[in-house]
């Protein structure tokens, strides 16, 4: 009876000794929650980031210690038919780099943010990337990975302003009229934009300053500079800028008048109207 205990209590030993040696991790990612996303709007102007937060869980953590990594298959770009994206990634608030590439989990969760940092250069368009998701266990294994397709469409955005004006409009007073004169005390043109716009021109009296009374009689015809281009007011007329990279224009404006004589004394004015729309949308 004293061998057959002894015998039985080192055999329960040895089955316990085994069941540790084979025991692994079992976790897995679980479910993939949107949080936060306002890549879309993003706008040159702001001030603050904009982001895009996704929430990744696992399941099945009892006992085990796990570590997380995320790479993108564009290298940290967004990417469209015309321009990439630097962008940032962040694991729990960290910005991944070639020295933290992964990150411990606690709580079965990690929170990831793609961030597109506040004065980047941002055409609109589609963009995507694709993300590779890896859990590992304590020794570093992969024990699963999963891959996220990221997509955004980012809004065509523009805005026209008069510089140092905090309105739509603005009368310029000339003063006396004088024939061949030019006239620059005009406020700049200040045009914001992520995209190629069109920026239409058209005066009221197709390129005339008319008399206040004596409209259909007294007149002084004159031009418009915009920049250094002369634009013809005698019909609409338009210019197309480019987006490159740059997000900001200021344009100068003047007149030149034509020579003239004999006409009434009075006030002459005119309306110019400038209307800005993206192209290709």
């Amino acid at each position: 009876m004293f061998i057959k205990i002894i015998y039985l209590t080192i055999s329960v030993f040895f089955l316990s000794v085994a069941s540790r040696v084979h025991a692994q991790c079992d976790a897995s990612i679980g479910e993939i929650e949107y949080l936060f996303d306002n890549l879309s709007i993003y706008k040159i102007k702001s001030q603050v980031d904009a982001e895009k937060t996704i929430r990744v869980d696992t399941i099945n953590t009892t006992d085990c210690t796990l570590y997380f990594s995320i790479s993108s298959q564009n290298q940290g770009y967004l990417k469209s038919t015309s321009q990439l994206i630097d962008y940032q990634i962040r694991l729990e608030n960290q910005l991944l780099s070639s020295t933290i590439n992964q990150i411990k989990i606690s709580n079965n969760k990690v929170d990831i943010s793609l961030v597109i940092p506040a004065g980047t250069p941002v055409k609109s368009g589609y963009y995507t990337d694709r993300l590779q998701l890896k859990l590992y266990d304590v020794n570093k294994h992969i024990v699963d990975e999963k891959e996220i397709e990221i997509e955004t469409n980012i809004e065509p955005r523009t805005s026209l302003s008069l510089l140092g004006y905090n309105t739509f409009s603005n009368t310029v007073y000339l003063g006396e009229l004088k024939p061949t004169e030019k006239y620059t005390m005009f406020p700049s043109l200040q045009i914001v934009t992520n995209t190629d716009i069109q920026l239409n021109i058209s005066s009221e009296n197709k390129g005339r300053l008319i008399h206040s009374i004596f409209s259909t009689k007294y007149g002084v015809n004159y031009t418009l500079q915009l920049g250094g281009e002369e634009v013809n007011l005698a019909k609409a007329s338009s210019l197309n800028f480019s987006y490159s990279g740059q997000t900001e224009f200021f344009i100068p404006l003047s007149i030149q008048l034509e020579d003239f004589k004999d006409q009434a004394a009075g006030e002459y004015s005119d309306v110019i109207r400038f209307q800005i729309s993206p192209l290709n949308y």
